[in-house]
């Protein structure tokens, strides 16, 4: 791979790579991004301590929501600790996503209403997702028809997307009928499109 720098003579990545090695305006800017970025990290960490220390209190040794979010391992007992907090809410967006995804499991479908509340009222971006995803992840054919009614929703965004391999999973024939009128969606003809094919 070659790159066009301003004399127009051509170089190599490896070269540019070295190039702003030896940048110091490039090396002084990075710094920045990185202090500045540790500094956003940190905040997000005092942010969440109310979480993680009930999380402890509750047997759930981790040192930040993302750590359950990162595991495999079950953890039921950190479930109603982070519906918990998620209806306590005012916590940065981050956080609000990181509790979100924690609650994308099965056995969240206990909370799924107050998930499905909890999203049609998200205030940030990160917190839609993160929802979007724990309803996603928690529903059962029970919940058919409250996702479909949530596709209807042009308030929550691009996030719905997030409801159609749901809907496709415990739809059955009815899941795929929806799928395939939404195949010219604008929004979401290209996931329709690639979970009928799969």
């Amino acid at each position: 791979m070659s790159i066009q720098n301003n004399s127009s003579k051509s170089m190599t990545a490896a070269e540019l790579m070295a190039q702003l090695q030896n940048d110091p305006e490039y090396q002084r800017k990075m710094q920045e991004e990185e202090a500045e970025r540790q500094v956003r990290v940190q905040e997000l960490r005092r942010a969440e301590q109310p979480i993680v220390a009930d999380l402890r209190s509750a047997g759930i040794e981790v040192d930040s929501v993302w750590d359950l979010v990162n595991t495999s391992v079950p953890y039921p007992a950190a479930l109603p600790v982070l519906l918990k907090h998620l209806q306590l809410g005012g916590y940065p967006d981050r956080v609000m996503e990181s509790m979100g995804r924690a609650l994308a499991v099965k056995p969240a479908v206990f909370a799924w209403d107050t998930l499905k509340e909890l999203y049609l009222k998200a205030g940030g971006r990160g917190e839609e997702v993160g929802l979007a995803a724990a309803l996603a992840a928690s529903a059962t054919s029970r919940h058919l028809e409250a996702l479909i009614d949530l596709l209807g929703d042009d308030s929550r965004g691009d996030t719905r997307i997030l409801f159609l391999s749901e809907i496709k999973r415990v739809g059955g024939s009815r899941g795929r009928k929806v799928l395939e009128a939404l195949k010219s969606d604008p929004l979401f003809g290209k996931e329709a499109r690639a979970l009928l094919k799969s």
